[in-house]
């Protein structure tokens, strides 16, 4: 894949992610949260299987891509959840925010050190969550509180997907963490009773989380990290939570607003700042994994 198609794949990924926001948001009004995970990784799942079982992949020798499941879904579930509350853009930026939190906490667990760089992008990242959540803007609802889990448990995810592919291929991690989310969202939904009502934009929506974002979109991120550097991509991810604010506020979810634009901004800062690594610095190719959206990492 030459570079300028890579960076096509992975700005196309990055604005499907990012379009997911407002869309599950939507689909929302015809089912409850828990049942809208239970039913998108379901799709997903089955999907991923029948390819697992036609490459005849063996079963993981070790527990990290199973673990990788457990905190995919608890991310999923606090971010789906929240946006029941909070609006997609405000849920974006609060999601990014766990691109800046992996560094953070990598030193914490011995994977690498604390960096400069890492805490001023940190810092950047901070002061646009303070304006984007500031009283004065708009009050701080659960969602807001349920999407900061989301960002910790994502963050979690990612450094569990970077132990898990030392000793398993990114097939089998994508493919093992998806059928553990949909088993285990399967009983969830049913404290909800599977709680759903058919209709064109709740299959629309899983038609896009489950096919587009969850199956096609990390494909597109895996095969373009072949030919990018870290540096490159995280600039493009960086693209994630503004494409959810632009897709929330045409479909009339969000409206402009100060705190949005400087806080949002602030976290889009941060971000390229604390994950970014020199565009010329070649990289190795790095294999994502669905629900976190960070260079070192995710996504989803």
């Amino acid at each position: 894949m030459s570079r300028l198609a890579a960076l096509a794949c992975l700005l196309a990924a990055t604005t499907v992610w990012g379009a997911t926001f407002p869309v599950v948001k939507t689909a929302l009004a015809d089912t409850g949260p828990l049942t809208f995970a239970a039913l998108r990784f379901s799709l997903a799942g089955a999907v991923l299987l029948v390819h697992l079982l036609r490459r005849r992949v063996d079963l993981p020798r070790t527990a990290w891509p199973y673990w990788c499941g457990v905190s995919l879904l608890a991310g999923y579930v606090l971010q789906t959840w929240g946006l029941v509350t909070t609006t997609p853009a405000r849920s974006a930026f609060i999601t990014a925010f766990s691109a800046v939190l992996v560094p953070l906490l990598e030193p914490v667990v011995g994977l690498r050190r604390l960096s400069p760089r890492v805490v001023v992008g940190a810092l950047v990242a901070l002061t646009g969550l303070g304006a984007l959540l500031r009283p004065g803007a708009q009050a701080v609802v659960v969602g807001d509180v349920l999407t900061a889990g989301c960002a910790v448990a994502f963050a979690g995810h990612t450094m569990l997907v970077q132990r898990a592919v030392r000793e398993h291929s990114a097939r089998l991690v994508n493919g093992v963490q998806i059928l553990v989310v949909a088993m285990l969202a399967a009983p969830l939904a049913g404290v909800e009773s599977w709680r759903f009502v058919p209709s064109l934009r709740l299959g629309g929506a899983l038609v896009v989380t489950a096919l587009l974002a969850t199956v096609a979109a990390f494909w597109a991120f895996t095969a373009a990290q072949r030919s990018l550097s870290a540096g490159e991509t995280a600039v493009v991810l960086a693209w994630e939570p503004v494409a959810a604010a632009l897709a929330s506020l045409l479909l009339g979810e969000d409206t402009v607003t100060v705190s949005l634009l400087c806080g949002g901004g602030l976290v889009v800062a941060g971000m390229v700042l604390a994950t970014g690594a020199p565009a010329s610095r070649p990289t190795r190719p790095r294999h994502r994994c669905p629900g976190r959206r960070n260079p070192t990492r995710s996504a989803s």
